[in-house]
């Protein structure tokens, strides 16, 4: 009557409830139920109404009470779930899947990356977590199979949250580089969408070191802990650019995309500090494939047209190079309209309406 003893002593001593279960468990003496059927009875019945305990429920709602203090003693505890892992057909395989299922929303919850996953240093060598420490209790033959069940589907869950930084660091460990600048580039461009003046939307920032031992310059993590996308995309492309092993994997459309974007986000900072020329001087090296922010592009260079022509025309030149600067930039504001006006119905409203009105006050029209 195992199960009913742990079912018992669950009611009044929860902690030695635990530890006998782990104990029978590792005897092959406790039935197990299969979690995803169970929900959160801990004792139920087979349908011949043999007992059987719900381990792997028992065991992760036993670490809540300590787990976020005590990292590597809740891995233990999740690793010890696979101990039905053996158990033959789908009930030994739904152990091992809720091993695995509580090892990623660990490693979301507390966001101790270096600690439970490891790090990589720039010259591409590994550190070793506690997770990647205990592959073959987890029933987990390699890295590559780690890689794969762990890492990459913690990575997709922090990128569908929003958790740029995070997804970044994970894509990263997970050794899937195309994908950390697929995901810089899209934080890259809404960055560039943010209206002239706007608040640019900061990354939540990784959660830092609390040991010396994986405090390594250069490492994933130390080039991952910032909360700016420009900063994440020049960290992260610098390493990659200056490494053979990472390079190689990254398709250059994606590597061409990120230097674009970056020099998007220098040339809106110059046009906010109010350096209209060497704004227009960015902007006239971008090609119009970067559809998606080309009417801010518009924007920012008929604003820069129209500074720069004020500047430049109330100054201390005299009147005819005032009069032929005006002509000059009478001339781009003019060109900027009639292309925008050929990809009129491509813009936001907004966009043109605010297009036309600069333009008026240029002279373009």
């Amino acid at each position: 009557m195992f199960e009913q003893a742990v079912h018992y002593l669950g009611t009044f001593a929860p902690v030695t409830a635990v530890h006998f279960a782990i104990a029978l468990s590792y005897y092959g003496l406790l039935r197990v139920s299969d979690f995803y059927t169970s929900g959160e009875e801990i004792l139920s019945f087979t349908v011949k109404q043999y007992p059987q305990i719900n381990f792997g429920y028992l065991l992760t709602q036993y670490t809540r009470e300590f787990r976020t203090g005590f990292v590597e003693a809740a891995i233990d505890y999740f690793t010890l779930i696979c101990l039905n892992a053996d158990l033959p057909g789908a009930l030994g395989k739904s152990q091992a899947s809720v091993c695995h299922e509580a090892l990623r929303e660990f490693i979301l919850e507390t966001r101790d990356f270096a600690k439970l996953l490891g790090d990589i240093r720039a010259d591409g060598t590994r550190l070793k977590g506690v997770i990647e420490q205990r592959l073959d209790l987890i029933k987990l033959v390699d890295q590559e199979e780690f890689l794969q069940t762990i890492t990459i589907q913690a990575a997709a869950v922090a990128d569908d949250k929003g958790l740029i930084a995070d997804a970044v660091l994970l894509y990263h460990l997970a050794e899937n580089y195309d994908r950390v600048i697929d995901i810089i580039n899209r934080a890259l461009s809404d960055a560039v969408a943010v209206e002239l003046g706007g608040a640019l939307p900061k990354l939540q920032p990784l959660r830092p070191r609390d040991d010396q031992a994986s405090a390594v310059e250069g490492s994933s993590l130390s080039l991952t802990s910032v909360d700016d996308p420009g900063v994440l995309a020049k960290n992260m492309i610098s390493l990659y650019d200056s490494n053979e092993m990472y390079y190689g994997k990254v398709r250059p459309v994606n590597r061409e995309a990120c230097g674009l974007l970056l020099r998007m986000m220098e040339a809106k900072t110059q046009v906010e500090a109010g350096r209209w020329a060497p704004a227009l001087d960015s902007f006239s090296s971008l090609p119009a494939i970067i559809s998606r922010n080309i009417g801010h592009v518009i924007m920012w260079s008929i604003t820069c047209i129209g500074f720069e022509r004020q500047k430049r025309t109330s100054g201390m030149y005299d009147s005819d190079v005032r009069q032929g600067m005006a002509d000059a930039f009478l001339v781009m504001a003019k060109d900027l309209m009639v292309f925008s006006g050929m990809v009129k119905y491509k813009l936001p409203p907004r966009v043109y309406e605010t297009l036309a009105r600069a333009g008026a006050e240029i002279g373009a029209y």
